[in-house]
């Protein structure tokens, strides 16, 4: 029996570029968390000092990127477990129990990462939201969808009637947070290692805590949709879905442009709503997060199905075959770099976001190098072999001597 999980050839290589991609998006989205006390400041999202700079590189964060790129990773976990649970069940494996253990393993990984190095960790979330999605891989597509569709909509209904509230509570609680920023610029910056774990266990994972089940039900309506549409053929017969893929891709472009565009007209104050501005940019970010989620996706399909930009796109695949690595790797590189210079509240957005793409393009050029010499990336390796309980073999025999 193969003990053994999806073999290069099996790769499904656009998934891959997919996910690089989201990777790209991720580190963009998670950098003022990494470099400033995000969870203390104003609804804004902004530094405690920037520019008008900054200020239009957030505009076009709130637009293009903020919650557009978390999506297509859950909608990514989704169709994963399809394959992994569909792969297992072909060579008749256990595949709850692999699956079972597939999670706790993750929700180690990101315990770790949660509590030792940043508090805006997915993983555990992943690995909450991934058990429920074991109830569902012998239920019916119409009742997938009709779970996936309803807590969709359940949430983003609350969500949008926020619009109406007069006052922002969020706004009302900023005046208590202040002494949290002076408190946070202190343990980044001038702490000792007991003293920014002490604020970060005091502080910042009891604020996550709070949220994990808002978290897990923003994530698990994508969980489904990628498993039932990973269920339907999506990404094993492209070709036959193409049709459908152009027309979710012009429906998600046509319902992209006005929840889009109502963003800067909120944040510039050229429409008003009964709620504040800023609680009208974060409905708006959120809605269009899932509509442009869709875009990209197809966008990046579309693009996939030719083979010279199948080529071009590539490079995105070596990063996203290495995602969990790559993805624990940008933590690594934000907290040691805060750590070690003292830059927390420090840096500008601009400066930031120029971090970012410098260390994007070495994750390229890094995991190119890693995975001509060895078959999976370091943390998806050791995930592997505690999934499956057997040492599988790293290193790629060509290249041994």
């Amino acid at each position: 029996m193969n003990l053994f999980p999806v073999s290069e050839g099996d790769r499904i290589h656009q998934l891959d570029v997919i996910r690089g991609f989201a990777l790209l998006g991720i580190v963009l989205v998670n950098m003022p968390t990494f470099l400033h006390p995000m969870l203390f400041l104003p609804a804004d999202a902004l530094p405690i000092q920037h520019t008008r700079a900054d200020e239009w590189l957030r505009l076009l964060f709130n637009m293009f990127i903020q919650t557009k790129f978390y999506t297509i990773f859950s909608f990514l976990f989704g169709a994963g477990f399809y394959l992994f649970m569909h792969r297992a069940e072909q060579k008749g494996l256990p595949i709850k129990r692999l699956f079972a253990r597939r999670l706790w393993v993750l929700l180690g990984f990101g315990m770790l990462h949660l509590i030792f190095l940043w508090y805006g960790d997915i993983l555990h979330t992943y690995a909450i939201a991934g058990c429920i999605l074991l109830w569902f891989y012998y239920k019916s597509q119409k009742t997938v969808h009709a779970w996936a569709w309803s807590l969709l909509i359940f949430y983003q209904g609350l969500m949008t009637l926020l619009l109406l509230l007069p006052s922002d509570p969020a706004s009302q609680q900023m005046e208590g947070k202040a002494g949290l920023v002076v408190m946070a610029l202190q343990a980044y910056n001038e702490g000792a290692w007991p003293q920014w774990m002490g604020f970060r266990l005091a502080y910042e994972i009891p604020y996550v805590i709070s949220n994990e089940f808002f978290a897990v039900i923003t994530i698990l309506p994508l969980f489904l949709l990628g498993f039932s549409l990973a269920r339907q053929g999506l990404f094993h017969r492209t070709a036959d879905f193409l049709p459908a893929i152009r027309r979710v891709w012009w429906t998600s472009l046509f319902l992209s442009l006005p929840l889009v565009a109502m963003i800067p007209l909120l944040q510039e104050s050229v429409l008003v709503l009964p709620s504040s501005a800023d609680t009208g940019v974060l409905v708006f970010v959120g809605l269009s997060g899932l509509t442009l989620c869709g875009f990209y996706i197809t966008s990046l399909m579309l693009l996939c199905a030719d083979e010279a930009w199948r080529k071009t796109l590539m490079p995105l695949a070596f990063v996203g075959r290495m995602a969990l690595s790559n993805y624990v790797l940008q933590t690594f590189v934000f907290t040691g770099m805060v750590r070690l210079f003292h830059i927390y509240g420090k840096i500008s957005m601009l400066t930031g976001t120029i971090i970012c793409l410098i260390l994007f393009v070495l994750q390229i050029i890094g995991s190119r190098w890693w995975l001509a010499r060895y078959t999976y990336g370091p943390l998806e390796w050791v995930w592997r072999c505690l999934t499956y309980g057997s040492r599988i073999p790293l290193r790629k025999k060509q290249v041994l001597k």
